[in-house]
């Protein structure tokens, strides 16, 4: 049992540096504003609508390309 606890002592600055960071992350993760001031997820939606938007035109570009070859 004594080998336990001196396991667990040895590891326990490596666990808690680990939480620490993921706990920093995530706070600062939440809070981040890119350089015109909107927040990731702000930044997220607008490139998942982008990225929706684009591919609204090459599907039509596809079908517009099938007509051609009909």
């Amino acid at each position: 049992m004594n080998e336990w606890i001196s396991f667990a002592v040895a590891w326990l600055p490596f666990v808690l540096l680990i939480a620490v960071w993921f706990w920093f992350a995530r706070r600062n993760g939440m809070q981040a504003r890119g350089s015109s001031g909107s927040s990731m997820i702000e930044l997220y939606e607008q490139q998942v609508a982008e990225t929706r938007r684009m591919n609204g035109f090459l599907e039509r570009i596809a079908a517009s390309m099938e007509k051609r070859e009909k």
